[in-house]
């Protein structure tokens, strides 16, 4: 499941992920980090995708970051 639709599926905003994100790891995400990851423009590093992977109890794989064919 890509980043965006995980947020629809949670009715969750771009802040309210962030703040979820900072209380469960205690790091800061900037709002334009988080929509590049949601557009594609950008790809989180490692941390950044455990991070992801944790809070979305595995739901955001670090493959759904890439264009692969299944």
């Amino acid at each position: 499941m890509q980043l965006r639709e995980y947020l629809q599926s949670e009715n969750l905003t771009q802040m309210k992920f962030i703040d979820i994100c900072e209380m469960a790891t205690g790091k800061y995400i900037p709002q334009g980090t988080l929509a590049k990851w949601i557009l594609g423009v950008r790809i989180p590093r490692k941390n950044e995708m455990e991070m992801i992977y944790k809070i979305t109890d595995g739901n955001v794989e670090p493959n759904d970051f890439y264009d692969l064919e299944e």
